[in-house]
């Protein structure tokens, strides 16, 4: 049985009603897409005060000083939280208690170590960025201190935690909870007519709090499934118990260092050759673009496990079948998201930020529909991850980044801002062909091995 064949055994949308994967996917992707959208739409609420209490230039500093802390955070922190699933789902269905122990208590150990180099690194780097860019010194000390949120950032191993058992709920609770902290700042600020201070110090508190709180969920989690102590524990010789972890680490983090470029290094970019009130207007075309990012982040967080496991069953077909029609139900719902923006974005942007920044609905439209072609290929990186091939992903990332940041800087001079949105949704079209095209040629490998094994 070849590829073409498993994608046609996905069967008719009537079919997918009964399937218990694709139920239990949706089921607790809704738990955190209902936390998601809670908090985006608390998140926009805080937006747009923010947006309209300091005017395009103010917002779009705000916005460069937060992007540079999140580019050092990306680079130096480890996304620990896929070796955690990946290797942690083996030990749980093996009943190997302490090696899962050793392995959490390996996963904030790692988490601890690269939130102390990120803060380090971020806050030390910033005069020399500043002397580079052109910051003034309120700019680089602005950015220094808030650098030190970097130190809260161990939410790799927590996110694993909740995620291996089920508890999708808390992790929504989570984000609902921050967003609601940061809604009740920010309009604390926004009342007293506060300054672009207050509002970085909102944002900054807010951003600690929400990791604490994962934190002390997953504590609460694992003491629950009797696995506290797990710091007892010795790490020891992992990489002997858990075979390939090391390089499956640096290969994800890799992964993830490069397809961040792509959402955060573009913010530096459109900052040096367009200025600080592009990067508002950017990032106010980003914010709303997360809306439909939001219907993919759930999605991706819960299929990863059951991908996983289908291929480590040997379940290929079902494989094929179960990321297809995953596929097509994520594209369907972020094009829809798409359309109310093509027809509604005039006025949602005068509703919310004002008609300041009426100039960002250009961006936004062709950002928003990478984030379409992205949501039909969400399945896509899982998929190559449970093959257990990080390495390839790894180039195709290269690859496509490659190819986004040459469109990034030949669109910008020509089209402006707009060019940015462009280059996104070449970015995801170049990344989700590849992914296909490879994932397609091994899977008809696997298929056809497991026919001529069984004749």
């Amino acid at each position: 049985m070849n590829i073409s064949k498993a994608i046609k055994a996905s069967g008719y949308p009537r079919q997918w009603v009964q399937d218990d994967l694709l139920r239990r996917l949706f089921k607790n992707a809704a738990m955190l897409f209902s936390g998601n959208m809670a908090a985006s739409l608390l998140g926009l609420a805080s937006l747009a005060m923010t947006a309209r209490v300091l005017g395009v230039a103010q917002f779009g500093i705000l916005v460069l000083i937060t992007t540079y802390v999140a580019i050092v955070d990306r680079l130096v922190n480890f996304q620990s939280w896929q070796a955690i699933i990946k290797y942690g789902a083996d030990a749980l269905d093996q009943k190997r208690e302490q090696d899962f122990k050793s392995l959490i208590k390996f996963g904030f150990m790692l988490d601890g170590a690269t939130a102390i180099l990120g803060t380090v690194l971020a806050a030390s780097a910033a005069w020399f960025v500043g002397q580079w860019r052109g910051w003034d010194e309120q700019l680089v000390l602005m950015a220094a201190i808030y650098s030190f949120t970097i130190l809260f950032h161990i939410n790799g191993t927590p996110t694993a935690i909740l995620r291996l058992f089920d508890k999708f709920k808390k992790v929504a609770y989570q984000n609902v909870i921050a967003a609601a902290i940061k809604l009740i700042g920010v309009t604390i600020a926004f009342t007293t007519g506060a300054g672009l201070w207050a509002f970085l110090l909102v944002w900054a508190v807010v951003d600690i709090l929400s990791k604490l709180i994962l934190i002390y969920f997953a504590y609460q989690e694992l003491v629950h499934q009797k696995f506290h102590g797990f710091m007892q524990s010795s790490a020891k010789n992992i990489s002997q118990r858990f075979y390939g972890i090391w390089g499956f680490v640096w290969t994800t983090n890799i992964n993830s260092s490069i397809r961040m470029t792509s959402r955060e290094l573009d913010v530096m970019i459109i900052a040096a050759m367009l200025g600080p009130a592009a990067v508002g207007l950017y990032k106010i075309a980003k914010q709303f673009a997360s809306v439909i990012q939001k219907t993919i982040d759930p999605l991706y967080q819960s299929i990863f496990p059951e991908l996983a496991k289908l291929f480590s069953n040997g379940a290929i077909k079902e494989f094929v079948r179960f990321g297809v029609r995953a596929s097509v139900l994520a594209g369907l719902i972020a094009l829809g998201s798409w359309f109310i923006f093509y027809f509604f974005g005039d006025y949602i942007i005068s509703l919310t930020v004002g008609n300041a920044y009426s100039d960002s609905l250009g961006v936004m439209l062709w950002y928003m529909l990478a984030i379409v072609v992205a949501a039909a290929a969400f399945p896509l990186q899982p998929a190559m991850l449970s093959m257990g091939r990080p390495h390839t992903t790894f180039w195709v990332h290269i690859a496509g980044t490659i190819i986004y940041f040459t469109v990034l800087f030949i669109l910008l001079p020509a089209i402006g801002l707009k060019g940015a949105g462009v280059a996104y949704l070449i970015y995801y079209i170049s990344w989700s062909l590849a992914m296909l095209a490879i994932e397609a040629v091994l899977i008809s490998r696997r298929l056809a091995t497991d026919a001529a094994v069984t004749d």
